[in-house]
């Protein structure tokens, strides 16, 4: 019987030292162009917003009146119709938001980032925010870190676990490099974009992490992304038992606004789906109606406030600046309303700042409520914004250790670090409850592509092949005819392994499937030395699944004998067991047990629950005593 061919080779595997070079480069690389992204960014804001021409804008203050005067209103408008064309162009890859396309693309495309979409999607989004999107900047850069990352991984032709590490090592540092957080970052990779956290997976994203977050330092400073007025220990004011329960409340609340944050998404994309099909006029539309509230924020407040990822009014909350909270319910509500209509209706951009915003302006809401309730608390509105930040980003992306540490390393405030994670975790388990889905794996979700919110140890690395194997098989010398074999087995129902023998060697296998003591062969007198195969793997008892797995793969083999013994080479008395396709199935069975989730419902209920009890409730409810 001949032998099945090997599967082919998928790339080379590179050494750790490697690797991480490369990953050190991609994030020198990512970084320099997340300051050229920065500067395209700055050249289309102030020329909408200002009539010039600049390489830098500081998103974190406020941007004057310039010279369009009411018109600025058309100003989304405008920059909306460029990304949509941009996002129209070939290939269809074009279109779509940044994280989401990465995650999508390291779970389901084997970490192959097409270079030129990416691109496109990094400069579309880098219009949105600059002409007065209600985006952020860091989904362009992030894509821009995974594309460069994701061709130099395939034109050394690396393995494809090295690519997908490498793809988001290259994510890693482009959101380092948007935020100045390079731990948050490294967080935000180990939560939603590796497969797998291990030493050789994990010092490459920190590698290019760090290259990241050094280039954006050295042209932007070591600063935070935002100042908060830092306070001594005397001066801490989350002190008590009692001043968390409104923090615990709070936590609930942003649970609820992050679901509706997501829901709010997909509602606003499928009724301006319904409203018009033309997708020039369906962005525009809706870009205009941002306009109008930015414009009216600007009539309101003195400010622009929901324009681009609305960095100035956030500095603002979180330095003291505003208290009031009528200011914080106008923003709330417009930032909201704008974030889902720029997305909602086709845009290209970040939702991490918008989230961030969006939480803070909720924290400035309940922390004036809760002053007003129990002034003896003392405790700043500022805290309360920090919380809702990081209770936003969590409630929406999922990622509960993202949040705290990002959140940390934007403000680099430690005062409020127990609130902040009682609200984290309280606002992703209410967000759980309604709603399963984060907003980076919604829509990855509608198209069939789950994507796992949990990483568990793999227990085929401490689970040895001893364990696993079946030690049903017989031993037969190679000349003893396939007649003869059949005659003297019986039928088990099952898959049956004869060790073919030539002398004290193993000359291969031959596998008998059930009914086979009815087949025949074509030749009479035909030998299991003439029969047996040989594409089959070698174990010892001890050996971890997760090694003769990997054996099995790169033989292309359908089978692995465990022999026993101290030979070099092994004999066919050392034989103890086979490990067959069907037996690693039921060690995977036995590997997912621990951690299987139980089902919240029967998906079959007439099929299995009325079929086996309803039938004799009946009968038990009908019968009468005599």
């Amino acid at each position: 019987m001949k032998a099945t061919n090997p599967l082919p080779a998928d790339g080379r595997i590179a050494s750790l030292a490697e690797i991480s070079a490369w990953a050190l480069v991609i994030g020198v690389v990512t970084g320099l162009l997340g300051v050229l992204f920065r500067a395209v960014v700055a050249a289309v804001h102030d020329f909408f917003f200002l009539g010039s021409f600049s390489a830098y804008y500081d998103p974190n203050t406020h941007t004057q009146t310039g010279w369009l005067g009411p018109l600025v209103i058309l100003s989304p408008v405008v920059g909306g119709l460029v990304v949509i064309f941009l996002s129209r162009l070939p290939p269809a890859e074009s279109r779509g938001q940044g994280v989401s396309d990465i995650i999508d693309a390291i779970y389901y495309r084997e970490g192959r980032v097409r270079s030129i979409p990416a691109f496109i999607k990094s400069l579309a989004a880098g219009i949105q925010s600059g002409s007065g999107g209600s985006v952020g900047r860091e989904a362009a850069i992030v894509q821009i870190g995974a594309a460069i990352a994701s061709r130099a991984a395939r034109l050394i032709n690396l393995a494809q676990w090295q690519r997908m590490t490498l793809t988001a090592a290259g994510a890693t540092a482009g959101l380092a490099a948007a935020f100045n957080a390079p731990l948050g970052s490294i967080v935000f990779a180990v939560e939603l974009m590796m497969p797998e956290i291990s030493p050789r997976t994990l010092l490459p994203v920190t590698m290019a992490a760090g290259a990241g977050t050094f280039v954006a330092r050295v042209f932007y400073g070591l600063q935070p992304t935002f100042l908060v007025q830092t306070v001594t220990a005397s001066q801490l004011r989350v002190s008590g038992v009692f001043e968390l329960i409104p923090f615990v409340i709070f936590g609930v609340l942003l649970g609820v606004v992050s679901w509706l944050m997501i829901r709010m998404l997909g509602w606003t994309e499928k009724l301006l789906s319904r409203f018009t099909a033309n997708p020039y006029l369906r962005h525009a539309a809706a870009m205009l109606v941002v306009g109008l509230l930015m414009y009216g924020m600007k009539l309101g407040t003195g400010d622009y406030q929901i324009e681009g990822p609305s960095y100035a009014a956030l500095q603002d909350i979180l330095r003291g600046d505003v208290t009031s909270i009528w200011f914080f319910v106008l923003l709330f509500v417009a930032k909201l309303v704008a974030t889902t209509l720029t997305l909602g209706s086709g845009g290209s951009g970040g939702i991490f700042s918008a989230s961030l915003i969006i939480g803070a302006a909720l924290g400035g809401i309940v922390g004036n409520i809760t002053q007003m309730i129990v002034p003896g608390f003392g405790i700043d509105i500022s805290d309360y914004a920090i919380v809702g930040m990081a209770g936003m980003l969590g409630g929406t992306t999922g990622a509960a250790m993202t949040a705290i540490v990002m959140v940390f390393e934007l403000t680099r405030d430690y005062n409020v670090i127990v609130p902040l994670i009682i609200a984290v975790t309280l606002a992703i388990a209410v967000r759980r409850a309604v709603l399963p889905h984060t907003i980076y794996t919604l829509k990855l979700s509608d198209k069939g592509h789950e994507v796992p919110d949990s990483l568990q140890a793999n227990m085929y690395r401490i689970r040895m092949a001893e364990r696993a194997m079946s030690e049903d098989f017989e031993l037969r010398p190679a000349e003893e005819t396939l007649d003869d074999v059949i005659e003297s087995l019986s039928e088990t129902g099952s898959p049956f392994y004869v060790m073919v023998a030539s002398g004290n060697r193993l000359a291969g296998y031959l596998r008998l499937d059930p009914g086979f003591t009815l087949w025949r062969p074509r030749e009479p007198g035909m030998t299991l030395g003439d029969l047996a195969r040989s594409d089959y793997v070698l174990a010892r008892p001890r050996d971890t699944m997760f090694n003769v797995i990997g054996r099995l793969s790169r033989r292309g083999a359908g089978l692995a004998i465990v022999v026993g013994g101290s030979n070099r080479i092994p004999r066919v008395a050392d034989i103890r067991g086979v490990i067959a396709l069907e037996t690693m199935g039921a060690a995977v069975i036995e590997n997912a047990r621990p951690y299987a989730q139980q089902v919240s419902r029967n998906p079959f209920p007439m099929l299995y629950r009325r079929r086996s009890g309803w039938p004799f409730s009946f009968w038990r409810g009908k019968r009468k005593e005599p």
